[in-house]
């Protein structure tokens, strides 16, 4: 019966996006009661579980570096619930600027790219970066270096992900590039919300719906890949 769920791509949308409203309600409604602890995780080992079972990734360690990203989110997750405790917090950045890394060597492949395409894209990114550090770097403190290593990380990933646009079929590059993008609106409003207004609009709902979004698209867009084989012109 679960192993028919997972299977079912529909069945398990729908599954898993009850799981993150779950999630969210108890944030919103029982933070004094210790159900994230169960709720939160749940997001992520959904995504762990459908992904071991649909992928059809051949290489043993392209699948090695998603799993490992999982876990890295998962624990992660597990350590974020507590946001007041530094420590905890520092140790839960660090694991999930490894999470994305191990998305970005997944996403990596062997061929030749061209600058001059990535340029627009990562003008772009860079702004995005100066802009956001501008407004908090005032109040990071010690979280400094932290921050600049996870929105390096987090646009290394991006321009990772956009580079698979010759490499896979369209669905599954757009979900992808979709995911990484949906992460990073999760990811300014932490910064926003923790290092410049705390009162950020409904920051409770839209961080975590957000980055569930994200996880979700990422991990569904690669087990949607096909890879793209290139014509050879011969004269």
């Amino acid at each position: 019966m679960m192993l028919t769920l997972f299977k079912d791509k529909k069945g398990f949308t729908v599954i898993y996006f009850i799981i993150l409203l779950i999630d969210i309600v108890v944030k919103l409604y029982a933070e004094d009661v210790p159900f994230r602890y169960l709720s939160k995780p749940l997001v992520v080992v959904f995504l762990m579980i459908y992904y071991v079972l649909n992928n059809n990734e051949t290489s043993v360690w392209r699948k090695r570096f998603i799993y490992m990203a999982l876990l890295c989110f998962l624990i992660g997750d597990i350590l974020f619930i507590e946001t007041e405790i530094t420590p905890l917090y520092i140790t839960a950045t660090l694991l999930f600027i490894v999470g994305k890394l191990f998305y970005a060597f997944r996403f990596s492949n062997q061929r030749d790219f061209s600058l001059v395409t990535l340029f627009p894209l990562f003008s772009i990114c860079f702004i995005y970066m100066i802009v956001i550090m501008a407004l908090v770097i005032n109040s990071l403190g010690t979280f400094f270096m932290p921050t600049l290593i996870y929105l390096f990380v987090s646009l290394i990933v991006v321009l990772f992900a956009f580079l698979r646009k010759e490499e896979v079929i369209y669905k599954s590059f757009i979900l992808v590039l979709i995911g990484v993008i949906v992460a990073i609106f999760s990811e300014t409003i932490v910064l926003i919300k923790s290092f410049y207004n705390p009162n950020f609009p409904y920051h409770n709902v839209l961080i975590m719906l957000f980055y569930g979004v994200s996880q979700y698209l990422i991990v569904y867009g690669l087990v949607e890949e096909v890879k793209v084989k290139r014509k050879i012109i011969t004269s």
